[in-house]
């Protein structure tokens, strides 16, 4: 029998993980979602700002404990940068500028996840990484690109079309 294919998704923004997933594929598990279409075992784990409820029937799941937020995030946050940020959101120069900056939403979830042993070890035993929204891009580029992990997708959506042609188990001749 093979060994199931590990799957570890991250979501990097304080969406509520139930919500991600359920906006993906309804009611139904993810694990059941990725087995049906690629034909073979599956397993998902979750590393997100937030817990999951048990309904989502992951194999683990690891929140990002504040406990471990990078020095340069609790500094910051004591900053008066809210303000700041809340006006150059409004517009795409503002958003550019952000993003070359140290409170971008995915580099904050990468230094939270670099701090993290445990998160660590389980995005490194993956055998897919499943960005579920754009903070956990990132994160999942780098474990791409370092070689870290084989494979690396945006949305949970268009990871179910991935499974269905890359992860596809044939069925065997008779």
């Amino acid at each position: 029998m093979d060994k199931p294919l590990n799957v570890v998704v991250l979501v990097g923004s304080t969406s509520v993980p139930e919500q991600v997933f359920r906006s993906a594929f309804g009611d139904v598990p993810p694990a059941n979602v990725f087995s049906r279409v690629s034909g073979r075992a599956v397993t998902v784990s979750l590393v997100a700002q937030l817990p999951a409820a048990p309904e989502l029937e992951l194999a683990s799941s690891h929140v990002l404990a504040p406990r471990r937020t990078p020095l340069l995030d609790r500094l910051l946050a004591k900053l008066p940068v809210a303000r700041l940020e809340g006006s150059l959101r409004t517009s795409p120069l503002g958003r550019l500028l952000l993003s070359l900056g140290p409170t971008d939403p995915s580099k904050v979830y990468w230094r939270a996840v670099r701090a993290d042993p445990q998160a660590m070890a389980m995005l490194s035993s993956a055998d897919v990484l499943l960005a579920a929204d754009l903070p956990a891009v990132r994160t999942a580029w780098h474990f791409l690109h370092s070689g870290r992990v084989p494979s690396a997708y945006f949305g949970l959506q268009a990871a179910e079309k991935v499974f269905a042609a890359r992860f596809k188990v044939a069925a065997p001749a008779d």
